[in-house]
């Protein structure tokens, strides 16, 4: 029954937090054709089977990566044949528990592809048919249709081991694969005793548009071990069960859809693309697949990153902060730094006017020092004026060294003002 809810999981879901989830996936499948080994041959006693299936899957996930799993299927079974009348079955299916734990999380690994393993049970909850005598068995009497996995239940206890794998290369590519392992630990009440199943699967997910559609692909290995049985009786020898296990191979393209976190659904169209079994058996045929999941985190949203702030090494009534630009600042003279740049038109523009001003003062108390940033790097840039938003940028210190005025833009056309409005002191020295 976990065969159906692989259509809606997402192989690469994690969280650091405690979790509720849930999915329903719906399930239709037929199946007419009847098998030899690797050969269909003719359907002689035109047996039909036609199956809805529901699963419940609800969990809860731990922050350390570990998620415990119970999956309940609910199954109709509609089986037809020509010597027979009609029959359905209907009722809920074997309970599986499964307890899984992400490796990634567990060792705090975060690069790399994600890795899970687990481990679980199946309970025989379901229906099981038991056979109403031993001579059921016999081979002439279940030469067709004789294998037993179409029952709602299976009767017996099984255990459980997988692994799971998802890597995403890229950002909107998904790889995925899976294998499982499940061995019966007891014999049906008939004495019927299924065998081990393993299973394989690697898949492709591709994100077309970011949420809301993504595209997905899955090949899907089975192979079902050779069941016995008893034939005469529970206390007699066993044999090879003659029309049971085999190997299916699948593929199953599907879409999927996570408009909100808390929130997925999917639908996948399972074709099968080889069978071989042991004896005859009817194998199952397309299968369509439609899954909704939700789920919910139990923990405060995460705080917001700080924003670093950048440094303001320009500080208005304060001394320079950069060594290099503190030099450029002449004692008991109004110094003009003037941050330029040979790419800058409205720099190359103010340059000339910036020298003629000084010039023009009678006191000769005006000076111009010149930082070329023509060919900065992000670094200089971070250096010298990681607080401005471009070039020009002109800082007037008076003649203490305390920086009075920063004009950036088309402000610093504005420097004769800036000048103008020192207060006498600031533009002779105490003392002086």
């Amino acid at each position: 029954m976990g065969d159906a809810l692989s259509t809606s999981a997402n192989p690469a879901a994690a969280t650091n937090a405690w979790r509720a989830r849930a999915a329903v996936v719906y399930l239709q499948s037929g199946a007419d054709q009847l098998y030899e080994g690797k050969a269909e041959i003719e359907n002689y006693l035109q047996m039909k089977i036609k199956m809805q299936l529901a699963t419940l899957s609800v969990g809860v996930d731990a922050p350390w990566g570990m998620g415990l799993t119970a999956i309940v299927p609910w199954v109709e079974i509609w089986k037809a044949e020509a010597l027979m009348p009609d029959s359905t079955y209907t009722g809920v299916g074997d309970l599986e528990m499964r307890l899984r734990q992400d490796v990634n999380q567990l060792f705090d690994l975060k690069i790399g592809p994600r890795l899970g393993v687990s481990l679980g049970a199946v309970a025989p909850t379901g229906v099981y048919l038991a056979a109403q005598t031993q001579s059921s068995f016999l081979v002439e009497q279940s030469s067709s249709g004789g294998t037993r996995e179409l029952n709602i239940g299976r009767g017996v206890w099984w255990l459980l081991a997988d692994a799971d794998f998802a890597w995403a290369p890229l950002s909107r590519l998904l790889v995925h694969a899976g294998a499982q392992w499940r061995s019966p630990q007891t014999t049906a009440a008939d004495g019927f005793g299924w065998g081990d199943e393993i299973r394989a699967n690697l898949g492709v997910r591709v994100t077309a548009v970011e949420r809301y559609l993504s595209l997905g692909v899955v090949g899907d290995v089975q192979h079902r071990g050779l069941p016995t049985y008893a034939p005469k009786g529970l206390d007699g020898p066993r044999e090879s069960f003659p029309n049971g296990g085999g190997t299916n191979v699948y593929v199953s393209p599907g879409i999927f859809s996570n408009p909100m976190d808390w929130l997925g659904f999917s639908a996948s169209y399972r074709m099968p693309v080889f069978n071989d079994v042991n004896g005859q058996q009817i194998v199952q045929g397309p299968s369509l697949f439609f899954g909704m999941s939700v789920n919910r985190c139990f923990a405060d949203p995460p705080a917001p990153a700080p924003v670093a702030e950048r440094p303001k090494l320009a500080v208005v009534g304060d001394k320079a902060k950069v060594a290099e630009v503190a030099a450029l600042v002449v004692p008991g003279k109004i110094t003009i730094v003037d941050y330029w740049a040979t790419w800058c038109a409205p720099c190359v523009k103010l340059g000339p006017q910036l020298e003629a001003f000084a010039k023009a003062r009678p006191a000769g108390d005006v000076v111009i020092r010149k930082v070329d940033a023509t060919e900065w790097q992000a670094e200089q840039w971070s250096h010298y004026l990681p607080d401005a938003a471009g070039l020009p940028v002109l800082d007037v210190f008076d003649a203490t060294g305390i920086l009075r005025a920063r004009l950036q833009g088309d402000d610093a056309d504005r420097f004769a003002e800036a000048v103008a409005a020192l207060a006498p002191a600031d533009v002779t020295p105490t003392g002086k």
